[in-house]
């Protein structure tokens, strides 16, 4: 990954202002081994006569955050290699205003319909809707807890969480011969079952350890909310051992906390504060390179984008069903992942990984993917 310019990631950049106009192809996903051409009967596939077009709309929540960014490219260019037409709304975390833009794509009748849902229940009844309308749906990054989906992809954030705290706990046990120390965990909106679901991982792990001080403080997952808890817990209880925030935007405020404290030294030198993050945005890998973070647990947005197309081009748009099996990819760091039964259909779960300075420059890691193919830039 080409180095990251300081300026671009200064504390004062809130919101990512991207440029998506770039259309390319990406590489072939791979798929179960069962797929394959189907018959045309399919409701999709009709429904792209009737409209004329090949058209596949993304209803998103926001694009307030590079992850998001990275999702909506990956699904612009997976689909565009399959010859469809793609379109883009943004909600800006309106549910209300989601729905609407949702069911304004129905009326387009497009050959498919994929969401990053705002919430897990705000759309379903719009979901339920396109399916009546032929149009399957697809999922992605935030599960529904109902709605007729023909595929949903997202995150184990549970795990996720519970692998942020282990490799701080491992840092602890490194530096005083056993897990102790003051920690901090400036945890997200409490509204979002992905930052509830981390933090509840974060909890069960640190509970297990009495000599931790542990130090769970809302930050809403906002940057300056997060940088403003850490100064106040730097002044309340003095030195932190380690800090982490639930996602790479929020995790900014951490850096900036201690870099105001001038307390913000790299990996092995005196006074580092371990730091570890989750989602693997390229600040984050950029960060780990230079030896500020120690590490990031990875959340593989460009996988979203690309797999929830694929599974709606080979299955949904053939009349076929996803079938549930384990889904394979060897240009994916993860590799494979288990198709199961959701609640709402479909589901996969992609794992969590852990990036550190032993394996950040492996190209396939969605944020040097973002970055050195996509020229995302922040």
């Amino acid at each position: 990954m080409r180095s990251i310019k300081k300026a671009g990631f200064l504390f004062s950049t809130l919101l990512i202002a991207l440029s998506l106009i770039v259309a390319g192809c990406g590489n072939n996903s791979g798929q179960p081994a069962n797929a394959g051409a189907s018959e045309s009967n399919d409701a999709g596939k009709a429904n792209e006569e009737k409209s004329g077009r090949k058209l596949i709309a993304l209803a998103h929540k926001s694009l307030n955050y590079y992850a998001f960014v990275a999702m909506q490219e990956a699904a612009k260019r997976k689909a565009q290699e399959y010859g469809y037409e793609f379109e883009a709304s943004v909600a800006d975390f309106d549910s209300a205003k989601q729905t609407n833009q949702f069911i304004n794509f129905i009326t387009k009748k497009p050959a498919a319909i994929i969401t990053d849902p705002n919430d897990s229940e705000g759309l379903i009844t719009a979901i339920n809707q396109a399916k009546t309308a032929g149009i399957p749906v697809g999922v992605f990054d935030t599960p529904t807890t109902g709605g007729d989906v023909a595929f949903t992809v997202a995150f184990d954030n549970f795990k996720a969480g519970q692998m942020a705290a282990e490799e701080i706990v491992k840092r602890l046990k490194e530096k005083y011969g056993e897990p102790k120390g003051t920690v901090l965990n400036a945890y997200g909106a409490m509204s979002s079952s992905a930052w509830r679901a981390r933090k509840t991982g974060f909890d069960e792990v640190m509970k297990k350890y009495p000599n931790i001080q542990y130090l769970a403080m809302p930050a809403e997952g906002d940057m300056r909310k997060t940088q403003d808890v850490a100064l106040n817990a730097m002044a309340k209880y003095g030195n932190l051992d380690a800090v982490h925030a639930p996602s790479d935007n929020p995790a900014m405020g951490l850096y900036e906390a201690l870099k105001q404290k001038n307390k913000l030294k790299k990996v092995g030198e005196d006074g580092h504060v371990i730091f570890v993050t989750i989602d693997a945005e390229p600040i984050a890998l950029q960060r780990i390179k230079e030896g500020w973070y120690d590490a990031t647990i990875n959340q593989d947005c460009v996988a979203y984008g690309e797999i929830v197309i694929d599974m709606l081009h080979n299955y949904s748009l053939q009349g076929k069903e996803v079938p549930l099996e384990t889904y394979k990819n060897e240009k994916y760091f993860w590799k494979e992942a288990k198709i199961v039964k959701g609640d709402s259909g479909p589901h996969m779960i992609i794992d969590p990984y852990v990036i550190d300075s032993s394996n950040v420059d492996n190209d396939s890691h969605w944020g040097n993917v973002a970055w050195n193919e996509y020229n995302l830039r922040y």
